[in-house]
């Protein structure tokens, strides 16, 4: 199965998916509240399109990545994508695209990095990792912080010199160990996005 990520404007986008499910037909799996470690989710079931099988749509409010998304999963992510623009508040790809590109300040790259993370493919793509290489190295400790909490999502091996870097020399202790944390995770679960 393929999985794509879109990320939202907010929160109550939630409300407006909930509607498209409801007036597509779509069957109502579960919705899991948020604890500490768990984000809150609500996921639903398509029906079977022409070709047999079922899409996995889930709204997820991640309070590690704070941008509310929609995580599809199914044989061809693509067709139910397009549609949603129209009727629920989502960041389309040129938005990100964008943000990322003219991000120059704290407060710019801090949305650009969590938005470029969840939408980055999960093969290894050279303007990608030069924005994340961007926000990883950028002088102010919060976008570090932000961007190591981001790979996460990416996953590329491509990304462990970086990381590796930042966990020997960054200035500030607290992005160093989230970098060695960072590091631990690729370490243990592999580097998949």
């Amino acid at each position: 199965m393929k999985k794509l990520r879109i990320p939202m404007k907010d929160v109550e986008a939630a409300a407006q998916l909930s509607s498209i499910a409801l007036i597509l037909g779509w069957s109502l799996e579960s919705v899991t509240e948020a604890t500490s470690t768990r984000p809150y989710q609500i996921i639903w079931v398509t029906d079977e399109d022409e070709a047999g099988s079922r899409s996995i749509v889930r709204f997820i409010d991640d309070f590690m990545i704070e941008v509310p998304y929609i995580y599809i999963e199914s044989e061809a992510p693509e067709r139910l994508a397009p549609g949603l623009p129209g009727f629920v508040d989502v960041y389309t790809n040129d938005e990100i695209r964008k943000l990322a590109d003219s991000a120059a300040t704290a407060e710019q790259l801090h949305l650009a990095v969590r938005l470029m993370a969840l939408t980055a493919p999960p093969e290894f793509d050279a303007s990608f990792f030069e924005f994340f290489r961007k926000s990883l190295t950028f002088p102010d400790p919060t976008v570090q912080r932000k961007a190591i909490l981001s790979m996460g999502y990416v996953g590329w091996k491509e990304l462990l010199p970086v990381l590796e870097q930042l966990a020997k020399v960054a200035p500030d202790a607290e992005v160093r160990d989230l970098a060695r944390i960072s590091l631990e995770g690729f370490a243990k679960h592999g580097t998949s996005n």
